[in-house]
C-alpha cells in the first residue's frame, strides 16, 4: 500500500498522497507531524485556500511541504531531495496513524 501512494510529481519530487485526510483536518494533522518528525515551519511559506492549502518545514536541510487540495487530499511533498527519506518515514508513521480518518 505504502509504494502504490510514493510517486514524482511532474517536477521529479518525490510525493506521498493520503486521500483520506479532509480539509478540516489538515492543520491538526500538520502540527502533529511537525511533533513528532521536531519539524520547523520554513521561512513564511504557507497557503491557505478555499481549495488548496500548503505549509512548509525543515528539519536541518530537508525542506519538506505538508499540502492538501481538494483533488488529491493530503500530500507530503519532498522539497529537496535530502528530505525523500524524511518523506518516507512520514508514510510510514502516516499509513499507520491515519488508518482510521473518515473518508471524504
Amino acid at each position: 500500500m505504502l509504494d502504490e501512494r510514493l510517486w514524482r510529481d511532474a517536477s521529479g519530487r518525490l510525493t506521498f498522497d493520503l486521500s483520506t485526510v479532509t480539509a478540516e483536518h489538515y492543520p491538526a494533522l500538520c502540527r502533529n507531524i511537525a511533533d513528532t518528525f521536531k519539524l520547523a515551519p520554513a521561512m513564511e511559506s504557507s497557503l491557505v485556500g478555499i481549495d488548496q492549502m500548503f505549509w512548509e518545514f525543515c528539519r536541518n536541510d530537508q525542506v519538506i511541504s505538508l499540502d492538501w487540495d481538494v483533488w488529491m487530499g493530503f500530500m507530503i511533498v519532498a522539497k529537496t531531495t535530502t528530505a525523500e527519506s524524511l518523506v518516507h518515514e512520514i508514510a510510514i508513521w502516516a499509513t499507520s496513524e491515519l488508518q482510521n480518518l473518515p473518508r471524504q
